[in-house]
């Protein structure tokens, strides 16, 4: 089987488990890929050093239901700290990924292992699924941010696609006078402008960001107010900048009602 119908197959695999979206990063760039501090993130070698790909898989967020966390009280941030903090949604992708990761060993024989600890962001806009946005999500052309992504490290030789070139919100009619994300946060979280060549970690103002602050001991009014709360310590993670950008409409008007039965 050459490359083109390894990855074809490859491809077909995750599609089956869930997975819309499907690329190949270029792993010796990720190496080198700057991340804030105090995120969790990782490079690949520091995941997998046998890793001689990284596949990039994305699930479409058809449902706010899955943006549901549960977190400990406390001052801990994403890196872990001395807070506890489970996702739904990593929860779900990651699940996903193990039996893509099962099938590669039972049908290819290579070893493969799943990360939430990859910079998702970068690795996803080199493997050519998206433009990093002004929100600092990525904004895929098919269904905008409203995904999430999760991190295959193989030690398969996977030719890496082409990185994403259009900027997509430069393209937006609807955000030329100011990106709809950017205006939508109650908060004023975000930074106007673009996310490129903005330090990593400064685009947003984490303290101003409402998801800052599910780990808070006691949650002040000010966030409350736009925090959707399911129990005492679980929230649905706000995604009013998600649902703002324009490019998300076709999971609204297609998506949805398909997987709801409308």
């Amino acid at each position: 089987m050459n490359e083109d119908d390894l990855k074809e197959e490859l491809r077909k695999k995750s599609k089956e488990l869930g997975f819309q979206l499907f690329g190949v990063s270029d792993i010796n760039k990720m190496e080198n890929v700057p991340f804030p501090d105090g995120r969790g993130l990782q490079k690949p070698s520091e995941v997998m050093p046998s890793a001689k790909s990284l596949i990039m898989m994305g699930m479409v967020i058809w449902d706010e239901g899955m943006n549901v966390s549960v977190s400990t009280a406390g001052s801990g941030d994403f890196s872990g700290g001395d807070s506890e903090y489970y996702n739904l949604y990593y929860q779900i992708v990651e699940n996903k990924a193990w039996y893509f990761c099962k099938w590669l060993r039972d049908t290819k024989g290579a070893e493969a292992i799943p990360s939430t600890t990859i910079h998702a962001k970068a690795a996803a806009s080199l493997a050519g699924l998206g433009f990093i946005g002004h929100s600092t999500l990525v904004i895929t052309p098919e269904y905008g941010p409203r995904v999430r992504w999760i991190a295959v490290l193989t030690e398969l030789e996977l030719e890496p696609d082409q990185p994403f070139t259009r900027d997509l919100c430069a393209e937006q009619p609807l955000c030329k006078n100011g990106s709809l994300c950017v205006k939508s946060c109650p908060y004023n979280a975000i930074i106007p402008g673009p996310s490129q060549g903005v330090e990593p970690g400064k685009k947003v103002t984490y303290g101003k960001c409402v998801v800052a602050h599910e780990f808070d001991t006691k949650l002040d009014k000010t966030w409350e107010e736009h925090i959707r709360r399911v129990s005492d310590r679980g929230f649905a993670e706000c995604t009013i900048c998600n649902l703002a950008c324009p490019y998300g409409k076709p999971v609204v008007k297609e998506i949805i009602p398909k997987k709801r039965g409308y």
